[in-house]
């Protein structure tokens, strides 16, 4: 049991010099401050757990119970956090994310203001327990629904993000929120562990403390996690901040364009003359210019080079082709790509070598990519072609 207090101390002891790191050097950074409020608190209720294990509490008795609030902030702040890290900016009256930890606090203010003998008997009967009690599961469980409905919240913001940089890039390699998708499914996977823990604690004979250092250990794990997954990570946002359009702006005032025509969510703004006029201009670059082939081509490149606006151009791609951006450019990338491997004089170049000259940045993107499309690997379908020319 001391060892799992050891572990949960060095793990929070980690926590809070990666909160002194960011606090250091990233201050100005919204997303920053909001991920060293997440980091500090994650590691202030470890050495909340290791306070009722290690016998802290007989020595601090007005300790007790403080550090126990700080779990109905691990939800607001991830959501807060993901939310900074997609929009560059903090939600609307984000403050009130903190009310059910406000709330906790003062319910708890009788507790506080006890004498210290008091809290060390009322902690014993928590900490000391040779199961969990009922009061004290139904109370974790609520804990879990809490910060699942956060992840769940945090999780579409990914995805809808995702989405709208499909909607604008070529190539998304370099500004995936894989990373932060990955620690979401860590904290869902922290909060499986924590209802396992305490039920568990609650069905056989093992203390609430106890559950309370299991569900320490991996939230210890998980701030070595977010440690590897965010820090030097490149700002994402600002990378794309200045070519990513916002496909839902007022165009109303627009006089050129017909009466908007609303078909589910989205809203059409060009009529059929404009659409075939912008048709054939995009055809054009794609077919006789090539411009796919320009690794970094994104929506408001592409726009420009046949001059009309980016939200006109996504609905085009959407409307004609039911494409993201994304998966039009390289669903052509990979049809250059088949025509070159189809050519004896390509044989003596690599494949990896020919994706890259047809616009791809990565072996991994170009082998998704071409998988999707052509529905066989890049090896696979030179393999076919050299078959094919034999015969």
């Amino acid at each position: 049991m001391q060892f799992l207090v050891l572990l949960n101390f060095a793990a929070a002891i980690q926590g809070l010099f990666l909160t002194y790191i960011i606090a250091h050097n990233r201050l100005k950074d919204t997303k920053s401050v909001v991920l060293g409020l997440l980091t500090f608190v994650l590691s202030l209720s470890l050495l909340g757990g290791i306070y009722g294990m290690s016998g802290f509490y007989k020595s601090f008795p007005h300790f007790t119970n403080v550090a126990d609030p700080l779990f109905l902030l691990y939800g607001p702040l991830l959501f807060i956090y993901i939310f900074a890290l997609t929009q560059n900016r903090l939600p609307r009256n984000y403050l009130l994310h903190g009310l059910p930890f406000l709330i906790y606090i003062i319910s708890f203010i009788p507790l506080y203001m006890k004498s210290g003998e008091e809290k060390i008997e009322w902690a014993e009967y928590i900490f000391l327990n040779d199961h969990v009690p009922l009061k004290g599961l139904l109370m974790q469980l609520l804990r879990v629904v809490h910060i699942s409905v956060y992840i769940v919240f945090s999780l579409l913001t990914v995805k809808k993000y995702q989405k709208k940089i499909k909607d604008n890039f070529s190539d998304i390699e370099k500004i995936s929120l894989n990373q932060a998708k990955n620690i979401l499914y860590f904290f869902l996977f922290a909060l499986v562990v924590a209802c396992i823990s305490f039920v568990f604690g609650y069905l056989f004979s093992y203390s609430f403390s106890l559950s309370n250092n299991i569900i320490g250990l991996v939230i210890g794990i998980t701030i070595f996690a977010l440690a590897y997954s965010t820090w030097n990570k490149k700002d994402i946002r600002t990378m794309v901040s200045s070519k990513l359009v916002d496909n839902t702006e007022d165009i109303s005032d627009n006089p050129l364009l017909e009466e908007s025509k609303t078909k589910g969510r989205s809203v059409f703004v060009l009529n059929q003359e404009q659409l075939e006029d912008y048709k054939t201009r995009l055809e054009t670059a794609i077919e006789k210019e090539k411009v796919f082939i320009e690794n970094e081509l994104s929506l408001a490149e592409l726009s420009r080079r046949i001059n009309i606006q980016a939200y006109q151009l996504s609905e085009l791609i959407s409307r004609l082709y039911n494409e993201s951006f994304f998966d039009f450019v390289n669903r052509h990338r990979v049809e250059e790509i088949k025509l070159r491997i189809e050519d004896p004089a390509s044989d003596s170049f690599s494949l990896l070598g020919i994706a890259m000259d047809c616009g791809f940045n990565s072996k991994s993107s170009f082998n998704t990519a071409f998988k999707k499309f052509a529905g066989i690997t890049p090896s696979e379908y030179r393999k076919r072609q050299l078959v094919e020319q034999e015969v």
